[in-house]
């Protein structure tokens, strides 16, 4: 074979490998756009289904005893809607898990929960668990477990999550303090309105009135004691935490 066969078979197997990298590198991106379209429709439609939740609960406030007729008529059509996008979101999250995140499927949980399939809404809480980055999250996701599980019965396993929720956010802190502090009324909340323990209740909203007094913003720890106080006469906790302070580094 002589040189000029050389460099030509060379050159084919260099535009060869060329071409194949292009369309490696080419299938990659595809996939990687398809992901981010994928990940755009999950937040979107996560988005929809929290203010899907927020108008049922707005209209349970405002015509529930008013106008029971109307009531029943819009709850009919906002838990359609609230069906068709669990849906959607469900399978989404199954094509993309590796990008779901503790929160979306925290959120996934609790909106099956309340469309009443409780057993896949137990398979996102626990979801919501093992994908959670830090403690931070992690403490967030065995509370809203936790309080699932009050709900079906299961009170001792349930305290159990609080517990560890608790443990998981050791120090002192504002963060630390807002956030045991909100998990312990959630707690409270649970054994006086699920368990029926008034008396265990209320040593746990002492404990969160404790955690909310070490806060040193003022106006931060006096939001925090009206939300105990309507807690304690019937209210239930919003689940997701509210951020009143910026979220502090911690170890995954």
């Amino acid at each position: 074979m002589d040189t000029k066969d050389v460099i030509s078979i060379s050159l084919s197997m260099l535009a060869f490998l060329l071409s194949a990298s292009a369309t490696i590198i080419s299938i990659i991106r595809s996939r990687h756009d398809k992901q981010r379209a994928i990940k755009h429709e999950i937040t979107d439609t996560l988005g929809r289904i929290v203010a899907t939740a927020l108008e049922s609960a707005k209209i349970y406030r405002e015509a529930r005893e008013s106008d029971p007729a109307y009531f029943q008529m819009v709850s009919s059509i906002l838990n359609q809607q609230n069906t068709f996008l669990l849906n959607q979101a469900t399978y989404l999250a199954e094509q993309v898990p590796s990008l779901m995140t503790a929160v979306e499927y925290n959120t996934i949980a609790s909106a099956t929960a309340n469309a009443g399939d409780l057993i896949a809404a137990d398979r996102y809480y626990q979801k919501a668990i093992e994908v959670s980055p830090n403690d931070y999250y992690r403490s967030l996701a065995l509370r809203s477990y936790g309080g699932f599980l009050f709900a079906q019965g299961r009170f001792e396993v349930a305290r159990e999550l609080f517990k560890k929720a608790i443990m998981l956010m050791p120090g002192t802190g504002n963060f630390v303090h807002f956030t045991n502090g909100f998990t312990y009324q959630m707690w409270g909340w649970n054994e006086a309105n699920q368990a029926k323990q008034a008396k265990f209740a209320e040593l746990v909203f002492e404990r969160a009135a404790n955690e909310f007094m070490q806060i040193d913003n003022e106006a931060v720890k006096r939001d925090a004691m009206m939300q105990l106080q309507a807690a304690r006469q019937g209210t239930p906790p919003v689940q997701a935490q509210r951020q009143a302070f910026p979220q502090r580094p911690a170890a995954a």
